[in-house]
């Protein structure tokens, strides 16, 4: 059995040990303090890393955002170098090289490559002036060329932006499409002709006198309600240079409206109040917007984003699976205009900083039921899906899109729809209770029609909600 400590021994040998070492208090007080500052200080200095790890996160995605933008922007200047040169009747210099990159820079300096692109598509605009001056002088073409060199020599350049290469880059992009929508005019008007004046001028922006005829600047003839170059074309085609200004500009049109220069028809009317004590988004009822007629008896709905044989028949498919990413502050009605990271670029690694600046992630997210509906939910917030459809081969299909509130939408990269603010059904009651339209996959405010290649297709949708209940819809049916 052991025996009992007397208390009285064991503070005497304290005291005793105290007086041998009379640092020992001392070393046990400091002691002591270093732990109580390590329990305080640890967790601040973890959550300090743990931040620092998060905005580096964001910073390489926000760079890795501006480089998959400033490729797409290349891209699209290739494609408007390449149509400007056929337009002016000679061969691209993109034909016969891989990827358009003959005598291009390394990828590593998008800035100088958009600068090479430009070149290229002024030394397009110059010849398109000289040789409408040839026509209008009566000069040879190299004299008119060379004055309208000169001329341009004389100008002063505009400055461009220092610092950011991507900012360089969408500069000279915008500079690029405004010479794309230059040249679309003046085919359009080779093809319908210029209006007279009564003194039998011409009238076109910027002419005086005869001035407008040097300069190529020649005004649309097109009255409102006549369409643009699509529906011109679709007329009889003729022989000669107007119906080569047609041909040219149906083409010049087309990759206009693919590159998402031409807005895509949104419906007409404003919109619901949807405004609550959290955020003002003031509204209003526009045109009652009723979903399109289904036959329920010829209705076979399915699910996913695979088309083809060896699956179930079907000929209404939802797509149920997309990445999400947000949900990002919204800003209003001004939210579907708004541009945020996704937008630029899908990066599907990437984390960016959402509504209340929470760190946001694309997550992979498959519904059973239909609608979609992006998880979590947050009111005045904006969320972006993507998925991929895979066709066996090159078909057309329609697409029926809707949503509460905004949408708009992106087809392998092209913008392609903008949800209106018109009245849709769900604004006047909740989209749960429509029984009919859910069962036949058809809370639809719109439809397009849109040719799918063989392969991997891809949908980017951006979704603003402003209050309440909340949802998307896609829909493919064929064509």
């Amino acid at each position: 059995m052991e025996a009992l400590a007397d208390p009285k021994l064991e503070r005497a040998s304290l005291r005793q040990l105290a007086l041998r070492r009379p640092w020992l208090p001392l070393s046990a007080a400091a002691h002591g303090v270093l732990l109580l500052a390590l329990i305080g200080a640890g967790p601040v200095r973890v959550e300090l890393r743990r931040d620092e790890g998060l905005r580096a996160q964001v910073d390489e995605s926000l760079r890795q955002t501006a480089r998959r933008e400033m490729q797409r922007e290349l891209r699209s200047m290739e494609e408007i170098r390449d149509a400007l040169e056929k337009s002016n009747g000679r061969a691209s210099a993109g034909e016969g090289r891989e990827g358009g990159a003959r005598g291009a820079p390394p990828a590593s300096d998008p800035a100088r490559r958009a600068r090479q692109l430009m070149e290229a598509i002024g030394k397009v605009q110059q010849e398109v002036r000289a040789a409408e001056m040839a026509r209008v002088l009566g000069i040879p073409e190299n004299e008119a060329l060379r004055r309208v060199q000169a001329e341009e020599a004389g100008k002063p350049k505009a400055a461009l932006p220092k610092g950011r290469p991507e900012a360089v880059v969408a500069k000279l992009a915008a500079d690029a499409r405004a010479a794309l929508a230059q040249r679309r005019a003046q085919l359009m008007a080779q093809q319908q002709g210029v209006k007279l004046s009564q003194q039998g001028q011409q009238r076109g922006p910027g002419s005086r006198g005869g001035q407008g005829g040097q300069t190529g600047q020649l005004a649309k003839t097109a009255e409102a309600g006549q369409g643009g170059l699509g529906a011109m074309n679709g007329g009889v085609a003729t022989n000669g240079p107007g119906g080569q200004s047609a041909s040219m500009g149906g083409r010049l049109d087309a990759l206009a409206s693919g590159l998402g220069m031409n807005t895509p028809t949104a419906l007409a009317g404003s919109s619901l109040d949807m405004s609550s004590e959290g955020f003002s988004d003031q509204r209003r009822y526009g045109e009652f917007l009723a979903p399109p007629v289904v036959d329920a008896a010829t209705v076979r709905t399915g699910a996913g984003r695979t088309l083809g044989r060896g699956g179930s028949y079907a000929n209404r498919i939802y797509l149920n699976t997309w990445y999400v990413i947000g949900p990002f502050a919204g800003r209003g009605r001004d939210s579907i205009e708004a541009v945020y990271p996704p937008e630029r670029g899908v990066d599907l690694d990437a984390v960016y900083y959402g509504k209340n600046d929470e760190p946001v992630r694309w997550i992979w997210q498959q519904d059973t039921d239909y609608p979609f509906v992006p998880r979590p939910r947050a009111e005045s917030a904006v969320y972006y899906a993507y998925t991929e459809v895979m066709v066996e081969e090159d078909t057309d299909m329609w697409m029926h899109i809707g949503g509460d509130d905004d949408t708009r939408l992106w087809f392998n990269d092209r913008l392609v729809w903008n949800s209106g603010d018109g009245d849709k059904p769900w604004y006047r009651q909740p989209y749960t209770t429509l029984d009919t339209q859910m069962a036949l996959l058809n809370l639809t405010e719109g439809q397009r029609k849109l040719h799918f290649h063989k392969g991997r297709n891809t949908i980017l949708l951006k979704l603003y909600n402003g209050t309440n209940l909340m949802f998307f819809s896609v829909v493919l049916t064929p064509a």
